[in-house]
């Protein structure tokens, strides 16, 4: 006994008293008729304790209610949550499925925001990305048209200043457009996404359409700068200055060029004026040969009587190459080189005497009914070689390098030869025209006109 311990002891005795006090009162409520008895006689006492006089009846009565009710159990209200959270636990077989499938299609609407959403993302990455590419190019440009604006104008101040100006604009108004930083402009939201890449993709949309329109007007101010510097240098310089005073068609197309530019047109063809210009030297040497050839035939004693065919023709070379026209210079020189050898070359023009062959031929005109004789001859060298030589038709004007033409003479002569081949089919005399060394024209007698035929 002297080993226990008092604490352990007293512990003991706590839980058998407690065992005990829970047997007492459990065996109080299983003594029903003890309970009832005892708690009808502590009823009447209390209520004759405070002088009230209640019916045995009435206290017999509420006691058996009381019985009745004291071990029911009486359910507390919960509130509406509390009843669903309970009706779906009731109900859970039938509900776990219909949840889950709500679970898993909602799952399906939001992976498939959010896959949207991540590639909107992306999107707006893509343009942004895009956006701040053709900036750089715009600042790339703009840096080539301060560049560019610093250059000399000499005469295309109107075209220059309009192209400038339009650059300007253009720069300015899409330079100046603000860009937000692609982290801010991203939003967890679809709707502000789609958004904020609508925004992004106008203007994308905006610069991709003004960056080729900025690069052409740059493009054609570089050139027209460059066209204008160049006809600066052509025309200011001292030889096309002192070309004009001999040419003034240089001057001309310089005028007309710089007209068109006070008109505000952008086209500058310096070509023309260069071809000109070079085609001075040209006209030049030219102008030398017709003084050349003139004296050639100066020194083939050829008299200013003859002369008056090669005059009009240099004359009108000569203003053609005031104009350094050159469409008739091989013509000059072709029929230079003709009179030249005529002038170097005895003819004779002989009428053809040959019995198979016409030496003559009688026109009458349609419209006075008049007539006119030719006689038709050969141009011929002392070797008795024909030659050709160029013959006007008095009858179409057209001008032909031949050996055998139809020389109108008069009734007289006509007859006359008429009459000397019909005797024995030769002509006696039949040399009609001579020309000497030194000539262009040939010496006939007055029974011969001027008047010539290329048909008969």
């Amino acid at each position: 006994m002297s080993n226990i311990k008092l604490s352990d002891q007293l512990g003991a005795m706590a839980i058998i008293d407690e065992l005990y006090q829970k047997q007492q009162l459990l065996l109080g409520h299983l003594d029903h008729n003890a309970l009832r008895t005892n708690l009808a006689e502590n009823i009447k006492n209390y209520y004759q304790a405070k002088g009230q006089i209640v019916n045995d009846e009435i206290i017999e009565k509420g006691i058996n209610l009381w019985f009745n009710q004291r071990l029911q159990f009486i359910a507390p209200k919960r509130s509406w949550l509390i009843r669903f959270f309970a009706f779906c636990y009731i109900k859970r077989n039938i509900l776990y499925p219909f949840i889950g499938v709500i679970l898993v299609i909602l799952l399906l609407l939001n992976f498939s925001i959010l896959k949207n959403i991540l590639k909107i993302n992306d999107n707006i990455d893509t343009t942004y990305s895009h956006i701040l590419s053709q900036k750089n190019t715009l600042n790339d440009l703009n840096n080539k048209f301060l560049q560019i604006d610093k250059l000399p104008v000499y005469f295309a101040q109107v075209p220059v200043k309009k192209l400038k100006d339009s650059i300007t604009h253009l720069l300015n108004q899409e330079i100046n457009l603000h860009v937000t930083e692609s982290t801010e402009i991203s939003s967890p939201t679809f709707e502000m996404n789609q958004k904020t890449l609508n925004d992004l993709k106008e203007l994308d949309n905006s610069i991709s359409s003004t960056l080729p329109e900025i690069t052409k007007q740059i493009t054609e101010l570089s050139e027209l700068l460059e066209k204008d510097k160049k006809l600066a240098n052509l025309i200011q310089s001292k030889e096309f200055i002192e070309a004009t005073k001999k040419y003034p068609i240089l001057q001309i197309s310089v005028d007309k060029i710089l007209d068109n530019l006070n008109q505000g047109q952008q086209d500058i063809d310096v070509e023309p004026i260069e071809t000109l210009f070079h085609s001075v030297g040209r006209a030049e040497a030219l102008e030398n040969k017709i003084l050349s050839d003139t004296k050639q035939l100066q020194t083939l004693n050829v008299p200013n009587s003859d002369m008056s065919e090669v005059i009009t023709l240099q004359n009108a070379l000569t203003a053609d190459l005031k104009n350094l026209n050159f469409e008739h210079v091989e013509h000059y020189q072709e029929m230079m080189a003709y009179y030249i050898k005529l002038a170097q070359t005895n003819l004779t023009l002989t009428i053809v005497d040959h019995p198979d062959y016409k030496s003559g031929v009688e026109r009458t005109h349609d419209n006075t009914n008049g007539k006119s004789w030719y006689l038709i001859v050969r141009p011929m060298t002392t070797n008795n070689h024909s030659d050709s030589l160029w013959v006007q038709s008095i009858e179409t004007g057209e001008s032909k390098l031949v050996n055998t033409f139809g020389q109108q003479v008069t009734l007289e002569q006509y007859n006359s030869v008429k009459s000397d081949k019909m005797q024995d089919g030769h002509i006696d005399n039949n040399k009609l025209c001579t020309k000497p060394k030194g000539r262009l024209i040939f010496n006939c007698p007055k029974s011969v006109k001027s008047g010539r035929i290329l048909e008969w």
